[in-house]
């Protein structure tokens, strides 16, 4: 478990190439549009491996993550309690597998994560050559104007340097990719979680190749929209893929303060591979789209039981790391 201790500075962004250096940054602004909608027909990004950015061995490696492995290599079941089927949440395209629980227990305490069928913004994290069934964590498209852009957890991509040959495979359910799977090519995190994992700036953005047609991965999937400084308390809904898991799962709860740096969220059933999950308010009624106020990670790196998860509180240091991101 890493310590409650949560610096409130606010680092300046770090873009990491693939040649290890670290690029002139452009001039950040704020970047803000309507959300784009979703394309009626899946499209096939490329699936080459490009080598995403490695940069100088950060001095600080993270510790280990009860919400997302360390590595995308198989893993066995998780040893945590599964969710029960309680809560409601986004609805999605086609229903979901059968819970690994009984029904029949009580319901009581915080709501329980159920499956769904997903959403085409929210995907998983895997490594190209893998398979997309050895995911390790949870993802979500984020509006731009280049229309490339995935937030997620830092510690999901970045420990002692960026993870190498990371994919994104949006709308993933059911062992299909149905808006095909997606190259990242460059990993954006702080110098505040590159030099020493501050729970503060566990937060990263993923920049996607175009599909081999050239279009980009906003256009084929629909975007959120990010939020800034909106505070605590609010309901918000978090589609997330398990470890291990073809079908996505959804809950709704309140994002309440943790401390003046993280945000808690207690709803029952999210174990590891939820890492990088977005915390969406205002989501819409078809209940597809929503605004990113969070993800899962920070303190514990999202939290050291399935039933308590928790994110960086989304204030000005993640609003800063999102205009870099945005203007590249």
């Amino acid at each position: 478990m890493l310590g409650t201790a949560l610096s409130t500075s606010h680092s300046s962004a770090r873009a990491l190439t693939a040649d290890g250096s670290t690029p002139a940054g452009p001039a950040t602004s704020s970047v803000s549009g309507s959300t784009a909608g979703t394309a009626s027909s899946a499209a096939t990004s490329s699936t080459s491996e490009a080598a995403v950015e490695s940069p100088s061995v950060a001095t600080t490696s993270a510790s280990a993550d009860t919400k997302a492995p360390d590595s995308a290599t198989p893993v066995p079941s998780v040893a945590h309690p599964a969710a029960n089927p309680a809560s409601s949440g986004p609805a999605g395209a086609g229903a979901g597998p059968v819970s690994t629980v009984d029904s029949s227990a009580p319901q009581t305490g915080p709501p329980a994560g159920r499956p769904f069928g997903g959403t085409p913004a929210v995907g998983v994290l895997f490594l190209a050559g893998s398979g997309v069934a050895n995911h390790f964590c949870s993802a979500s498209v984020v509006h731009s104007t280049a229309g490339n852009l995935v937030i997620t957890a830092g510690h999901c991509v970045y420990s002692d340097g960026p993870k190498q040959n990371v994919a994104f495979a949006p709308g993933y359910h059911d062992g299909q990719t149905p808006y095909g799977t997606w190259t990242v090519t460059r990993i954006v995190v702080s110098d505040g979680w590159r030099g020493s994992h501050n729970e503060a700036e566990d937060v990263a953005f993923l920049q996607v190749a175009p599909s081999g047609s050239g279009a980009s991965l906003e256009s084929v999937t629909g975007a959120d929209q990010i939020g800034f400084n909106r505070g605590f308390g609010m309901p918000v809904t978090v589609p997330a893929y398990p470890l291990g898991s073809d079908t996505p799962i959804t809950c709704v709860a309140p994002a309440v303060k943790y401390s003046a740096t993280q945000t808690e969220w207690d709803c029952r059933g999210y174990p590891d591979g939820t890492s990088g999950a977005p915390f969406l308010t205002d989501v819409d009624a078809g209940g597809a789209k929503g605004t990113v106020i969070g993800v899962i990670g920070g303190y514990q790196q999202g939290g050291d039981t399935p039933d308590v998860s928790y994110s960086a509180y989304f204030g000005n240091a993640v609003q800063a790391l999102y205009q870099t991101a945005a203007a590249q």
